[in-house]
């Protein structure tokens, strides 16, 4: 198969939210805390960019459904967490590091908020790493595991490049260095590189409709195009992204950006699809 070029040169800097949340379970006991009186954000996903549905303050006692990996957090006292806890009394996620909960992390019996696999976990590409500009697909790779609620090798929260350069390992090619004869990631290296982390995958060429489906089925895609078609880009870039769920828009994990999730439509999706080194999926 001829090699695709999916090079990246610069960081786009968007915002955006995402909307969505998690079914009821196993409630467990908790207390907000260490929010020095501003109040913890209620949010509608597991990370800090996503919709605010309100606020809880110190004391306030509530029951956890599930938990879920989300963004890091840190709090007032300096604790950091990338646990997040479901509250279906108000709709939404709090941070782990504000709440009390009896466990340093994991609430033993509390299940993972994995009906549909994991959570969108943004996963920047730029970390300085030589590669970083054609890094789109291993930075792929690692958010749509994520996604699906596997654990990428090498994953470590606080140091997302360990696991991007895993991923470009794993695809065969040496991260330490740039090798000017070998640009960019393929389908078929994204396909490798999930298969060693023991996930089965399927390239899907010419076929939107199809891969679109499996999104709302409850399972990310790592979807190939051109930037030029983003409207938070514009940049003429051959690209991979993770299309990550569905919430009646589409839950985009760009690398090219910041640690955001983007909710777009089908037909920004298509636009974007639609390019010579484009028109494929990478089914997880």
């Amino acid at each position: 198969m001829k090699r695709l070029l999916r090079s990246l040169l610069l960081p786009v800097l968007v915002t955006s939210a995402l909307l969505g949340g998690a079914t009821t379970a196993t409630a467990a006991p908790a207390t907000v805390g260490n929010t020095d009186g501003d109040g913890l954000t209620v949010r509608s996903r597991p990370t800090s960019a996503s919709t605010s549905l309100g606020l809880v303050f110190d004391g306030r006692r509530v029951d956890i459904s599930c938990q879920v990996r989300g963004q890091s957090v840190t709090n007032t006292r300096g604790f950091t967490s990338d646990l997040w806890d479901h509250v279906p009394a108000l709709g939404g996620y709090l941070a782990d590091a504000y709440m009390s909960t009896g466990h340093d992390y994991r609430i033993p019996g509390v299940p993972d908020c994995g009906g549909q696999g994991g959570s969108p976990v943004p996963v920047s590409q730029f970390h300085g790493q030589p590669n970083q500009g054609e890094d789109c697909g291993p930075a792929s790779v690692v958010s749509a595991l994520l996604a699906a609620g596997v654990t990428p090798r090498g994953w470590n929260a606080s140091r997302p490049v360990t696991a991007i350069n895993q991923a470009r390992a794993d695809m065969g090619y040496d991260p330490s260095w740039n090798d000017p004869n070998k640009f960019g990631t393929n389908e078929g290296d994204v396909k490798r590189a999930l298969a060693r982390n023991g996930v089965t995958a399927t390239v899907v060429f010419n076929d939107l409709n199809r891969t679109l489906a499996h999104v709302r089925g409850g399972r990310p895609v790592v979807l190939a195009g051109n930037m030029v078609s983003l409207p938070w880009s514009g940049r003429n870039v051959p690209h991979f992204l993770t299309v990550a769920g569905y919430d009646g828009a589409y839950l985009v994990l760009d690398p090219a950006s910041q640690a955001i999730v983007y909710r777009a439509s089908a037909a920004t999706l298509s636009a974007y699809y639609d390019h010579n080194l484009g028109r494929a999926g990478v089914l997880l």
